[in-house]
Formats: C-alpha cells, sequence, structure tokens
C-alpha cells in the first residue's frame, strides 16, 4: 500500500466514529425540512388552514436560521462544534416533538416553530460539515458526502415513518416518535462519538486555533469571486427548490401516479440522494472539473421536467423523482466541499454560516411561494416549469469558479 493510501485509511480510522455520530446528528436536522410533506394534508384536513400557512411554520425556522446562521458559525470556530451540538441536539429534539401540541390556533404553529428554529441553530449543516472538514484532507469530499448522506436518510425515512405512523398513531404522535425517537438516537451518538479534530485543547481554542489553520479571513472569502458565485447559485436553487422539498408528495399526489404511491416514490428520492453525494464525493477527491458541480446542480432541470408528468407516464415521473434525489444529494455535497477548498478553514465555520443564511433565506420564502402558487392555481406546474432554468443558471455558474487557491497557514500571510 502506498503512502497516499496508508493517508487516506489512516484518516477514516481515526475520525469514522465522529462521521457516524454527525451522519445521525445531520439527519435529524434534515427532518425538520424532509418530513414537513407528510403533514400538510393531515393539519390542512384537521384545522382547514392553507397550505400557505402550514408552510410558513417552516419559513419561520428557516429565517431565524437566515438571521443567526453566521453567528453559529463563527461560535464553532471558537469554540468547536461538540460544545455547540450536544446542548443543540437535546433542546432540538424537545422542540421538534413539540409540534405534536399544535392547537387549531396558527399561532401556536408558529410559536413552536420559533421555539424549534431557536434550538436548531445549534444543530444545522455548519457545525457537522465545519468538524469533518477540519478532520480530513485526503477524504474531504467523502467524508462530507458520508456526513451529508445524513440528510438522504431523512429524506427517505420520512415519508415512509409518516405512512406507516400518521394513519397509525396519528399525526401528533408521529412528531413525538420523531422528536424524541430520532433525535434522542443522534444525541446519543453525538454524546459517545462525537469530537473536535485538529483544535488545540480547552482553554487554547478561539482566535489561537483559528490562525492555525489555513484558508482565507472571513472578509477576503466572502468577497472572492468563487464565494459569491456560490453564494448565488445556491440561494437560486434553494428559493425554488425548497418548495418543491417541502411538498414534494403533494406534487406527486398530483401526478399519475396517485396518492396511494406518491409517499413510496417520495422515499425513493432518499436513496438516490445517497448515491449522489458518495458519487460526488468520489469524484471531486479526484478531480477538480468544474463539470462534477456543474452537472450536480444542472440534472435538477431534467428531474422538475419528468415530474411535470407531461407523459402521463408512472416510469418517467418515478426517474424524475430519482434523479431528484441525487440532485438534492449532489449539491450538498458539492457545496461543503467548495467552501472549504475556496476558503479554506481559518474561518470555514462563519463562511459556510453565511452560506448557510443564503440557503435558508432561499427555504424561508420557496414554500410558502410554493404553496402560494397552488392555492391560486390549483397545480403545481408554474413551480415546477420556474424551477428548471433556475436550475441551468445556477450549473452554469458553477463553470466560472477558476482553479482552487492555495492557502498558507500562517495567519498574515493572505
Amino acid at each position: 500500500m502506498d503512502q497516499q493510501s496508508q493517508t487516506s485509511a489512516s484518516e477514516w480510522r481515526r475520525h469514522w466514529p465522529m462521521v457516524l455520530a454527525a451522519f445521525f446528528g445531520m439527519s435529524f436536522y434534515a427532518l425538520f425540512a424532509y418530513s414537513n410533506q407528510m403533514f400538510v394534508q393531515p393539519l390542512e384536513k384537521e384545522f382547514g388552514w392553507p397550505r400557505r400557512d402550514i408552510a410558513f411554520g417552516y419559513s419561520i425556522y428557516a429565517m431565524v436560521a437566515f438571521l443567526l446562521g453566521p453567528l453559529i458559525g463563527a461560535m464553532v470556530d471558537r469554540f468547536g462544534a461538540r460544545r455547540i451540538a450536544l446542548p443543540g441536539l437535546a433542546l432540538s429534539s424537545l422542540a421538534f416533538a413539540a409540534l405534536g401540541f399544535t392547537t387549531g390556533d396558527v399561532r401556536t404553529w408558529f410559536g413552536l416553530w420559533l421555539i424549534l428554529a431557536t434550538t436548531g441553530l445549534a444543530i444545522k449543516s455548519t457545525v457537522w460539515t465545519a468538524a469533518i472538514s477540519s478532520a480530513f484532507v485526503k477524504n474531504r469530499a467523502m467524508a462530507l458526502s458520508v456526513m451529508l448522506s445524513g440528510s438522504a436518510l431523512a429524506q427517505l425515512g420520512a415519508p415512509i415513518l409518516g405512512r406507516w405512523l400518521i394513519p397509525d398513531i396519528g399525526w401528533r404522535h408521529t412528531y413525538f416518535v420523531f422528536g424524541l425517537g430520532w433525535g434522542g438516537i443522534a444525541l446519543v451518538l453525538a454524546l459517545f462519538l462525537f469530537r473536535d479534530a485538529n483544535r488545540p485543547a480547552a482553554g487554547q481554542a478561539g482566535v489561537d486555533a483559528r490562525a492555525s489553520l489555513p484558508g482565507y479571513t472571513f472578509r477576503q472569502a466572502i468577497f472572492s469571486k468563487p464565494m459569491i458565485l456560490i453564494f448565488i447559485a445556491n440561494l437560486l436553487n434553494a428559493l425554488m427548490g425548497s418548495g418543491i422539498t417541502f411538498q414534494l408528495k403533494p406534487i406527486l399526489s398530483d401526478t399519475v401516479l396517485g396518492e396511494s404511491g406518491s409517499a413510496l416514490v417520495a422515499a425513493t428520492a432518499g436513496i438516490t440522494g445517497i448515491l449522489g453525494k458518495l458519487g460526488t464525493g468520489w469524484l471531486l477527491d479526484r478531480t477538480d472539473s468544474k463539470w462534477v458541480p456543474a452537472l450536480s446542480f444542472g440534472i435538477g432541470s431534467l428531474a422538475f421536467f419528468l415530474m411535470l408528468d407531461l407523459f402521463h407516464s408512472a416510469p418517467a415521473v418515478i426517474l424524475g423523482v430519482l434523479i431528484y434525489g441525487a440532485y438534492t444529494g449532489a449539491g450538498l455535497s458539492v457545496t461543503a466541499f467548495l467552501v472549504s477548498r475556496y476558503a479554506g478553514l481559518k474561518s470555514f465555520g462563519a463562511v459556510y454560516g453565511v452560506l448557510g443564511s443564503m440557503l435558508m433565506l432561499g427555504t424561508a420564502l420557496g414554500p410558502p411561494i410554493g404553496a402560494a402558487i397552488y392555492d391560486k392555481f390549483h397545480t403545481y406546474h408554474p413551480l415546477l416549469w420556474a424551477v428548471i432554468p433556475i436550475c441551468l443558471i445556477a450549473a452554469a455558474l458553477m463553470l466560472f469558479l477558476g482553479k482552487y487557491p492555495e492557502f498558507n497557514s500562517k495567519p498574515d500571510e493572505k
């Protein structure tokens, strides 16, 4: 075995427990978004709320993350991911379960989402990606992809469990199971396995810890051309894509698949989401071709075209959902890796926190826009048609990123 292979293998031997814990932590965070599609229709049926109001609950969560995401990133840079993640998982588990106490007054729905938004800041993807990026060098893209596959687990598990649990125990108890069960597993794993790698001991954290890492300062990074392009592409993608993610099951229910098949087909997107993440991770560790991120963003246009159900063909719609899963999976992996390469690790948490805010801004606006489109036209076709060119624009931006910069770890040299 050559030296590079030994180095790669030793990274996994040292840090696989952290990746496993981060995988489940990321899955619980992603559950907030991917489980919504299962609750839209039960809430609409019980309370008679318009889908716009139901979607606005998650928009509150997204807006809080948009406003405070960079602060969490800076806290991760200073104190480490573990100190942020553990209390975040404990409180978020309780807050997510509390959605089961929603009453007929829509203000309780909004208030409970505000509580979840506050606690959920501490388990944003920023926390998990910062820890993984600092631990891995040779296998960074693959390690990030494995960790981010936690979101695909939520994408796969939420529809399947929701389809089973909601008719059997009701939507309220399903929230309890998701929050205390899924969140509890993530908390236990993080408590025993999640650690910060390549950081000074407690008491030495802070400025000295950041200064020893390679990369741009926060200001240099966010004003660099590649990061601006990455921000724009992800904002566009999140703005329209989140409207589809939030309502994927209702969208599929309006196709030839019907109500009975929509939940199971929506769950299959989680499988291809994992494949999309792992595939792009493998490629990114082995090539710096800009076609990898460009295709990762652009393939979504084909998925949304097929989901229009213009051919009234179940296989075509299913293929669209499978491609959609790969598209959502690849996009997360590509973005996390690109930030680590174009911004470096010195201010990774703060930079990724700003990017997360851009994503959350789009996520906050996308679901109510998508729901409002449905309320007005009683079809999701205008939303799907709008997303197709947006995917292509985001893909084109990836072709202009340029070469990866070479960083010097000395603090005053960039």
